[in-house]
């Protein structure tokens, strides 16, 4: 079961075994608008020929003017790019491409302790706000994905979402030793999508998810899904094909009732659609 999410019951403790990392080189180098192109060019290939240690993403996202967001990023257009090391050295070497690539508005990447790891994101935490999520997974991409991606969600297209493109790849594509229904391993990427309430924003989201289409696994992750993709023909989408075959029966057996269901939800074999 392990990777069927909360279909099979309802989890009331866990014992997790902790990996010994107790620093790390890690943070953001916000790059400004104009830059956004390079950026992106560059990152999709700097993660070609990186170490498994190496966990990296990239932000594009029109800042608000408040006063909560740092000066230098308020209001305007950022190209976050987002590094976490967990190795003992040689992280400044590997991330000196980026910084190669131009001027940024911050640069937060430092060697940190473990416990400082939310600041990488540097995500607010403490007002709630109306999301529409969604992904997809992609395979390697070039030059021709990556203008895909440029004229939907860079500085000029004004995009009314945040777009995420989160490097997958590495350890991740390896089965694991106890196995598990954990999809996705065939992706390179993950593309994560957060659109508003506002009108226009989710129409404007699903135009660029169509256009990258033809880059995708056809998969996605269900930990990056949103409420709008809680069918089980999207969900099955996110599990190989006799994964998701062989959840449906543990369900038959363990929860037959299918009362575990407002979830992403995988009904039991042999259940009416």
């Amino acid at each position: 079961m392990r990777g069927g999410k909360d279909n099979f019951g309802v989890v009331v403790g866990m014992e997790i075994e902790l990996f010994s990392v107790s620093r790390l080189y890690g943070g953001g180098l916000y790059f400004p608008a104009d830059a956004t192109g390079d950026v992106l060019h560059a990152y999709t290939e700097w993660t070609r020929s990186l170490p498994e240690h190496m966990a990296s993403s990239v932000l594009l996202a029109q800042n608000p003017d408040l006063p909560a967001v740092p000066a230098p990023l308020r209001g305007r257009f950022v190209t976050h790019v987002r590094i976490a090391f967990s190795d003992a050295e040689g992280g400044q070497e590997l991330i000196q491409p980026l910084r190669e690539i131009g001027p940024t508005l911050m640069d937060t990447v430092r060697d940190m302790p473990y416990a400082e790891v939310g600041t990488i994101h540097h995500e607010p935490t403490d007002t709630p706000y109306a999301a529409y999520d969604r992904n997809v997974l992609l395979r390697d991409i070039g030059k021709d994905a990556v203008d895909t991606l440029l004229a939907h969600t860079g500085p000029d297209a004004q995009p009314p979402f945040i777009t995420e493109l989160r490097h997958f790849d590495g350890a991740y594509t390896r089965p694991p030793e106890i196995p598990n229904c954990v999809g996705g391993r065939d992706a390179v990427f993950s593309l994560f999508t957060g659109a508003t309430a506002a009108p226009g924003s989710r129409e404007a989201r699903d135009r660029f998810l169509a256009d990258i289409r033809p880059w995708s696994t056809g998969g996605t992750n269900i930990n990056f899904a949103g409420i709008e993709d809680t069918d089980p023909a999207v969900v099955r989408t996110a599990y190989r094909p006799g994964d998701y075959t062989r959840l449906t029966e543990l369900k038959a057996v363990y929860d037959p009732g299918n009362v575990f269901r407002i979830n992403f939800n995988i009904p039991p074999k042999g259940a009416p659609a």
